[in-house]
């Protein structure tokens, strides 16, 4: 009764398309809901992402489950998360990565998650780091350690939402240092949209180098073809 009463004078709005969304909806309703660009990247060892990042990290495994599309409902919700502070909507996508992956994906081979880790004074600003969710979420699942400590940016890096490849991976080369930890086998290292995976490519070399044996990479969207 109480959630029908404010379902009525609070109601809960579709972040893509803003209509109201019903009782057992959440984030987006069912029309937005059929439109997520999935990738199904979780029958393809071979991905499109994979293929993308082995060219300059070697990987066990790569996935995303959905492409970051302009003024698609993947947008509006990372940017809700990211920008408005939704932290929930992080959980929404790991769950949604857990319903698609089968067991067996090497991705879900690990015995430890890693997020890319934001510089300490963008992390205050923000007051939460956007890829912890998610991270979170995977750890507790696979029953293995969230290691949010492993990783240190040292480097405030410019945004690199308007830069391009170039100027991305030449901004982050040296922006990430390792704390001394015991040696894991496997990592999976997580972030949130991946573009030219530049910056998962900065911060697996130096895992695989100081903290690890094996690395794979999963990201909540992947932005494929988005720059020049």
């Amino acid at each position: 009764m109480l959630n029908d009463l404010l379902s009525v004078w609070l109601p809960q709005c579709c972040w893509n398309c803003k209509q109201p969304l019903a009782l057992e909806q959440k984030w987006l309703c069912v029309s937005c809901s059929t439109q997520l660009p999935k990738t199904y990247f979780e029958h393809q060892q071979n991905n499109a992402l994979k293929l993308l990042l082995r060219q300059y990290l070697p990987l066990e495994g790569a996935y995303a489950p959905f492409y970051f599309l302009e003024q698609s409902p993947i947008q509006a919700l990372i940017h809700a998360l990211k920008y408005q502070g939704k932290r929930r909507i992080a959980h929404w996508m790991a769950q949604q990565s857990a319903e698609l992956l089968p067991k067996e994906h090497p991705v879900l081979q690990c015995d430890g998650i890693v997020p890319v880790p934001l510089h300490h004074s963008r992390q205050r600003k923000w007051g939460f780091n956007q890829v912890t969710g998610f991270g979170q979420y995977r750890a507790t699942r696979l029953d293995v350690p969230f290691l949010d400590h492993l990783l240190l940016r040292k480097n405030q890096t410019r945004t690199l939402v308007h830069m391009s490849r170039e100027s991305r991976w030449e901004e982050v080369k040296n922006a990430f240092s390792i704390q001394p930890r015991k040696e894991y086998k496997h990592l999976l290292l997580v972030d949130d949209v991946i573009t030219t995976g530049a910056t998962l490519t900065a911060c697996g070399n130096i895992l695989l180098n100081g903290a690890c044996d094996k690395i794979s990479v999963m990201g909540m969207a992947f932005a494929q073809n988005i720059l020049p």
